[in-house]
């Protein structure tokens, strides 16, 4: 009813809404009644409301009176029938005497009562009336008890009762005991048969409520019945629909039960509804209160079956998500389940409408819980909008507008389509799929004929009838008969003698047709060509042709797959059996060339494959089928089938991704695909292009940027600084900059923030960024200086921010810094306090305290330091800045120790170091270039000694006072050299002219621009317990995981190399030559001595002793760097390069290279060794051999001797070899 009052209700809203519409739409020359037309529709509008209301009220109202007079006419015959069964009388013999007691009729009629329909009540009461039954009551007692009876068979049953009840005397108490055998329900057993208990249940309360069986015994019957059911019903609610039946038909006398919805419409209108007095309220309140206990179980009941359904969907939608499909049984599985909760919900909603309670709330989620549901509802929501299988209006146009063939084609009707060969599977599931693949590969299909071949011309030339001609030759009127003939003869006569010309022409003609086919590169053509074939050439066994010859298209020739893909379209608006032929081919090659599993004809496979995905994507070649071959080529991916997955994705991946049916599955064979090249060792080659099209089909996401929109000038100053700028032309740069209005506060401005973004460039181009600052400080000095600035300030706050995210930035800003110092913009002392500043600011040399700034993992202020003194560390030639910079490597060394030897980065055990290697070589290799001739530290103990030492030097008043950090005092020391030291850094032996930059390798990576600045990050906010806890366990895992990996055996695989000849005769540099002549002739026998143990050992590369320094000192000391030759590889496949170096003997390189010849040095003592131990067993071998008796001595020998063949033995009797020579 309130589905009907919502539906009606909304009527009159329409009326009112299409009435404003109609008002609205007046045109203007009637808006002077405007306010006469709102009064009438106004009025209007209540008229319409108070009929509706009325309409409604009178609907309800008969609809209460209905029900109110079912009620009252079943309560009152009810009534009677008890008063009939209470005071009857009985018959008396006479009566019986008078009937038939034959024994056939009594039992037939009994058997019919085993049968009972509502069709043989009458004729069972006339055979009742005749018969005498006296004897047979027990028989028909069980016979009722017994029957299979419907619910519409009820009342004839009652009133056949009700006969029998009248007219024998015993019938009551026989009848009771047949119902309590058949209603002898157990507590630990199930129903059997949940059905005919229903219905003899409420037949049962009926015959009670009638009076044919006693109120008390039946009572207590029935009340044992229900209490049995609802007691088993406790958790299943299995016997819900017997007990609601009950309360459906017997609700009302038992338990004073009406709907719920009459009961409203009673109070509303002030009807009352009539009750039955059947029972007293008392007993009724009894029944009711145990059926509306049984009704909140079952409440509880449903939301149970409501949690595990939604449960059941979660899956299948994560199944979903994961798989693109559903497997059958859980799909049948969750079918069943939906069923059942939809009964049961409608169940439990017909018995809250008798009971008057309420039902409880049901999540939202129910009503889409069927798997169909759920699969649109993933496909909508894995849509993500509109699916557009095209990507562009020209893509869409070539593959499905077609030309309308009825504008050149007269007589053009559509063919009649199959709709079984084209119509998709319902569903495209990977079961399906794979039951398909499985039931076509047990097929043996031969490959084709014409596949990469010439075609047959022996077939084509077979001669055919031309029915074309002669059809249209045949005269469309009729005339007279021997007219007829008479023209049809003269007709065939001169068919006949052009026969074979025309034949002869026609083929000609589609040969030349078939030839420039393949000519037809665009669209127009393409379309022309099959409109011209339609025309001239539509014949059944020219079809055929023009099939194998499509198919036969040359291998290479893939630029012309789409458009012969398109003629093949057009011809199927007209022919379908051209498209099916075609696809037929296709397929049965692909499998062919799958069950081949061969590495032959890769170009056939990829056309075959491209052609496959052009055919899918103009829905000639089903799109389950196409879905099927990605799907065989998945099972074998390796070699030439990853080439031809990677080729269908490509051509028709888009499409099927973007196709609504598609989509789920074909994610599913990318992310197979994306598996196995993560999961098997394959080509790079191939890994590129499974990643190719992966991403073609898949593109990442990417959040859309707003362009920021900037004024033109600021757009030129980017151009000139970010992309003209390189070193060609830095002077060009300098000039343009110099023309733009330097005054205007906002261009210079952004200039100045350009000039300060060093980052932004490509890492080669930060020098010629300085070289364009250096040239513009000529004439915009202010400028520079705010640009020099921002440089100090941009590496003070990287230092003051530790974030790995700007490690780049940094390098760069730092790499900027050198640069402007190289081109004379700062001075040595900001280099200086720079350097000092990253290895002294927020750094901690207490290991206990951990720097927040600085922590101890953390090797980037080494890079940093490093980075600057490669970049400027040459130019500090002047005696007092090579002195600041020498002071200053004694602290970098100190600071370099310190973090080598935290415990971080300390020996544990047998392992080897941990501090990274290439960290180590960059500090080797910076310090080589700034001071080729520095004597490095080999601990921190030297380098907190060479501190000390220097403190004592320069600042004796300091001795007394070992507090302080030795790392603070070198702010002091600068400032107490430049005192005593005036010299100036742009003297005479310090002027560096502008320099000119060198022969660089261009990046072919431009740069990214981060427009906005990295926000400076707030300090980390405090650890918790569970933090700590969760650092703690992980710290535990990967020291864990480090330490088994330690032990598991690692054997390296290095092999000497032997240097080439002319690595070694190669010339020494100038720098080489110089080195060995200041060295003088002190050093002749060391060097004498280093060429002896060179050439002792043989292998090229092995490491020797060193000429010691300019120092004089012995060789023992100079031994410390042992040389190599690094073989390098040409830039563009060229010839192979050599570089020779020299790296420390207590290096890895060093280290490795004496174990790896003292193990080859004593696999050679062991191997000489053997070898002298087997020559002297053979010769004890020998000796003993010598001293047994010749018998035994010659079977020694024939033991080791081959067996001989059988000796030829001459005819003649020639002399024997072996006798004589032996």
């Amino acid at each position: 009813m309130i589905g009907k009052d919502s539906t009606t209700s909304d009527a009159p809203e329409m009326q009112v809404a299409g009435t404003a519409t109609t008002e609205v739409a007046t045109p203007p020359e009637y808006g002077r009644d405007q306010a006469e037309d709102v009064d009438d529709e106004g009025e209007n509008d209540d008229t319409d409301a108070v009929a509706e209301a009325s309409a409604l009220e009178a609907e309800e109202r008969e609809e209460l009176q209905q029900f109110i007079n079912e009620l009252r006419e079943k309560i009152e015959s009810k009534r009677q029938l008890r008063l009939q069964n209470s005071t009857f009388e009985l018959p008396g013999e006479e009566y019986f005497a008078k009937l038939d007691s034959n024994l056939k009729k009594n039992t037939a009629f009994v058997k019919k009562l085993k049968l009972f329909t509502t069709t043989q009540l009458d004729g069972l009461l006339r055979e009742l009336s005749a018969l005498n039954l006296s004897k047979y009551i027990s028989e028909i007692c069980a016979a009722l008890a017994d029957a299979k009876l419907k619910m519409t068979d009820v009342p004839a049953v009652v009133t056949l009762a009700s006969r029998l009840h009248c007219t024998y005397a015993d019938f009551d108490v026989q009848f009771l005991e047949a119902w309590q055998k058949a209603l002898n329900i157990k507590a630990s057993e199930k129903i059997a048969n949940p059905s005919k208990l229903r219905v003899d249940l409420r037949l049962f309360a009926e015959l009670v409520s009638s009076g044919v069986i006693q109120m008390k015994p039946g009572l207590a019957q029935l009340g044992v019945v229900l209490v049995h059911l609802i007691a088993q019903d406790k958790d299943d609610h299995s016997n819900f629909s017997i007990i609601l039946s009950f309360c459906r038909h017997c609700g009302e006398e038992y338990a004073g039960l009406v709907p719920q919805k009459m009961q409203q419409l009673a109070t509303k209108y002030g009807v009352e509804v009539p009750k039955s007095d059947f029972l007293t309220a008392d007993k009724q309140l009894n029944l009711r209160t145990m059926l509306k206990g049984y009704f909140k179980a079952l409440c509880k009941h449903v939301l149970a079956e409501q949690t595990e359904l939604m449960n059941m969907t979660k899956n299948i939608r994560r199944t979903m998500e994961c798989k693109g499909e559903i497997s059958t049984e859980k799909r049948e599985k969750c079918e069943l389940m939906q069923a059942g909760f939809d009964k049961l919900l409608a169940s439990a909603q017909s018995l809250s409408e008798l009971l008057g309670e309420p039902l409880p709330e049901l999540a939202k989620e129910s009503e889409c819980c069927n798997p169909g549901t759920v699969i649109d509802n993933m496909l909508d929501s894995a849509a993500f909008g509109v699916l557009d299988p095209w990507g562009d209006e020209e893509t869409r146009s070539f593959y499905t507008d077609l030309p309308d063939l009825r504008q050149f084609l007269p007589n053009f009707s559509a063919p009649k389509v199959d709709l079984e060969t084209l119509e998709e599977p319902s569903e495209l599931t990977e079961e399906a799929i794979e039951a398909n693949l499985d039931a076509e590969m047990d097929l043996d299909d031969p490959p084709s004929t014409t596949s990469d071949t010439a075609l047959d011309n022996a077939n084509e030339e077979q001669p055919t009838t031309p029915l074309a001609p002669s059809e249209d030759v045949k005269p469309q009127k009729m005339g007279s008969a021997l007219m007829e003939l008479g023209r049809q003869q003269q007709q065939q006569s001169q068919l006949t003698q052009n026969s074979s010309h025309t034949q002869t022409q026609m083929r000609q003609q589609f040969d030349g047709f078939l030839v420039n086919l393949f000519n037809c590169v665009n669209k127009e053509l393409i379309d022309s060509a099959a409109i011209e074939f339609l025309l001239n050439f539509n014949t059944k066994h020219q079809r055929k042709k023009l099939t194998r010859t499509i198919f036969s298209v040359q291998r290479t020739r893939l630029d012309i797959l789409p458009y012969l893909s398109r003629f093949v379209a057009i011809i199927h608006l007209c022919n379908t059996d051209v498209a099916a032929d075609l696809a037929e081919l296709l397929r049965k090659e692909f499998k062919w060339h799958i069950r081949k599993k061969n590495q032959l004809n890769i170009e056939s496979k990829l056309k075959i494959v491209r052609f496959i995905g052009e055919l899918v994507k103009f829905g000639l070649f089903k799109k389950f089928d196409a879905l099927g071959c990605l799907k065989m080529l998945l099972r074998d991916f390796q070699h030439h089938q990853i080439e031809m997955a990677c080729a269908f994705v490509e051509v028709s991946g888009v499409y099927l991704y973007n196709c609504r049916d598609a989509r789920l599955l074909m994610n599913v064979f990318l992310d197979q695909m994306l598996r196995l090249k993560t999961a098997t060792a394959m080509d790079s080659r191939h890994s590129a292009q499974i990643e190719s099209v992966y991403y073609l089909v898949k593109p990442p996401e990417s959040s859309k940027q707003e362009p920021m929109v900037r004024p033109p000038m600021h757009e030129y100053i980017r151009h000139l600084i970010f992309e003209e700028l390189c070193k060609q032309n830095v002077e060009r740069c300098i000039k343009m900059l110099r023309r733009i209005n330097w005054l205007d506060p906002e261009t210079n401005c952004y200039a100045i923030k350009c000039l300060s973004k060093a980052y932004l460039l490509r890492f080669p181009l930060v020098r010629c960024l300085a070289d364009l600052v250096s040239g513009l400080s000529s004439y915009q000095p202010r400028a520079v200086t705010i640009v020099i600035d921002n440089v100090f300030e941009d590496i003070r706050a990287g230092l003051e921010i530790h974030s790995p995210r700007m490690a780049q930035r940094r390098i760069a800003m730092a790499k900027y810094l050198g640069e402007m110092y190289n081109y004379k913009l700062v001075e040595s002392n900001h280099i200086l306090n720079t350097l000092y500043s990253i290895i002294s600011l927020g750094v901690s040399m207490d290991q206990s305290v951990v720097s927040p700034l600085d922590p101890p993992d953390s090797l980037f202020r080494l890079k940093l330091a490093c980075m600057l003194l490669d970049t400027c560390g040459p130019y500090f030639t002047s005696q007092a800045t090579r002195k600041k910079l020498d002071y200053f490597l004694v602290f970098f060394q100190h600071y370099y120790w310190f973090k080598k030897s935290h415990p971080v980065f300390s020996k544990s055990g047998n392992t080897s170091d941990l501090f990274p290697i290439l960290v180590d070589h960059t500090y080797r290799d910076c310090l080589a270039g700034v001071r080729p001739k520095l004597k490095l530290y080999k601990s921190l103990e030297q380098a907190k000694a060479a501190i000390d030492q220097l403190q004592e030097k320069l600042y004796p008043q300091l001795k007394a006072n070992n507090s302080q950090d030795p790392s603070l005092a070198t702010i002091s020391e600068i400032s107490e050299l430049d005192g005593v030291t005036d010299e100036d850094s742009g003297s005479s032996n310090d002027q560096r002219e502008r320099q000119v930059a060198g022969q660089e390798p261009e990046q072919s990576n431009d740069w990214t621009e981060n427009e906005t600045e990295p926000p400076r990050t707030p300090p980390p906010p405090e650890k918790s317990k569970e933090d700590l806890e969760f650092e703690h366990l992980y710290d535990k895992m990967t020291t864990d995981s480090y330490q088994e990996r330690l032990k598991d055996p690692f054997k390296t695989t290095t092999k000497d190399i032997p240097v080439p000849m002319m690595a070694r005769l190669q010339k020494k540099s100038y720098e080489q030559i110089t080195g060995a002549q200041a060295s003088g002739n002190c050093n002749t026998n060391a060097t004498q001595t280093s060429k002896a143990a060179s050439n002792q050992d043989g292998t090229p590369g092995s490491p020797s002793i060193d000429p010691p320094d300019n120092n004089g000192k012995s060789s023992g000391d100079a031994a410390a760097a042992v040389p190599f030759v690094l073989m390098v590889r040409g830039n563009k496949g060229g010839k192979q390069q050599f570089k020779s170096f020299v790296a420390p003997s207590d290096s890895h390189l060093a280290i490795n290279l004496k174990l790896q010849e003292e193990k080859i040095r004593e696999e050679k003592e062991k191997v000489k060794r053997l070898t002298l131990n087997i020559t002297e067993r053979i010769e004890e071998e020998d000796y003993q051999e010598s001293l047994l008796p010749p018998q035994q001595r010659n079977f020694t020998q024939c033991y080791y001797q081959k067996p001989n063949k059988h000796k030829f033995k001459h005819q003649k009797g020639a002399p024997d070899a072996d006798l004589i020579f032996h």
